[in-house]
């Protein structure tokens, strides 16, 4: 009997532990939430500055399913109102269109009546406002994440110096954001632009990136960076390279009329900081994974437990017959 039931419950532990590991190396979470600001200033609920709040975010959910990157200038002058989304432009419009439809309801959500907000997941970025941005650089920081520490003698900073180079030398011929990768060794990276740049303010932004990247993250095998309209990351594909990351913000800013502002992560300065403090996710991250192998692991123990206290009763049981 006891011989039995370790027969059958093997293949169960076996599946367990395999989930656990599925689990980990999944596929990319392309809506993961990064972070999201609103603007102090609210519009009144029926107001035409409503409504055209809710036909801007409704072209760009639907410009979404057919490109990464549109722009949208309500006819209404009186409102003043632009939005824009920008998707990775390696990705297919499938992606895009159900990132920015996500990106869409989390604005609604946590930005409900602000006269401007914008979000970034992690394949897309949507912003709408009164403040004139489009077409505007902005290489304000707004989110900074650094993981993983390589060691000084590893030889990763010469090669994310390499590999960061890179991107900012491709930049320069801005089409749809300009999505450019590089690399150098086991060191790899990839930055975005916000379409409505143009090339050579592209290329200064992720010049901007690239070197907040390399001033801020030291001896750190993985990092991000978001600028106002652009962002650059690099990450380690040694083993062992990549950590969980520590978002390391710039202060808390204030913003005039009705750009976002907010108290949250981000730099301050030209009215486009944002007011809620950043998730991070699990792009280059293993903290989402190391998670997901205990959760597995703690189950596979405690079916264990279970199967030999069973087991123990179940000897019990025959001892006595």
């Amino acid at each position: 009997m006891p011989k039995l039931l370790a027969t059958a419950m093997l293949p169960m532990l076996s599946l367990i532990v395999l989930c656990a590991c599925t689990r980990a190396s999944g596929a990319d979470d392309y809506t993961a939430f990064v972070y999201a600001g609103c603007s102090q200033a609210r519009y009144d609920p029926g107001s035409q500055y409503a409504a055209d709040v809710d036909t801007a975010l409704s072209s760009l959910v639907n410009s979404a399913g057919y490109t990464t990157y549109a722009n949208y200038t309500s006819p209404s002058a009186a409102s003043g109102l632009d939005g824009v989304y920008q998707c990775r432009s390696d990705l297919p419009t499938a992606v895009c269109g159900g990132c920015v439809k996500s990106a869409v309801s989390k604005l609604s959500s946590l930005c409900n009546s602000a006269a401007g907000a914008a979000v970034q997941l992690r394949a897309c970025f949507v912003r709408y406002g009164n403040d004139s941005f489009l077409g505007k650089q902005d290489t304000t920081v707004l989110f900074k994440k650094c993981g993983g520490e390589s060691g000084a003698g590893s030889g990763v900073v010469a090669m994310r110096d390499a590999a960061l180079g890179a991107l900012v030398a491709a930049a320069a011929p801005a089409d749809e954001g300009s999505y450019r990768a590089g690399a150098a060794g086991y060191v790899q990276a990839m930055s975005q632009c916000v379409g409505d740049l143009g090339a050579k303010a592209c290329s200064d932004c992720v010049s901007a990136a690239a070197s907040q990247l390399k001033a801020g993250c030291g001896y750190a095998s993985a990092g991000e960076v978001y600028l106002g309209k652009c962002y650059a990351r690099f990450w380690s594909n040694a083993a062992g390279g990549s950590g969980s990351g520590v978002p390391v913000g710039g202060g808390a800013g204030t913003g005039g009329g009705n750009g976002i502002s907010g108290g949250g992560v981000g730099g301050a300065g030209n009215g486009y900081a944002y007011g809620f403090v950043p998730n991070t996710y699990g792009n280059h991250d293993e903290s989402g994974k190391t998670l997901a192998i205990i959760i597995g692991l703690v189950a596979a123990v405690a079916i264990v437990i279970v199967f030999l206290t069973f087991v123990r009763k179940a000897r019990g049981d025959g001892g006595k017959s």
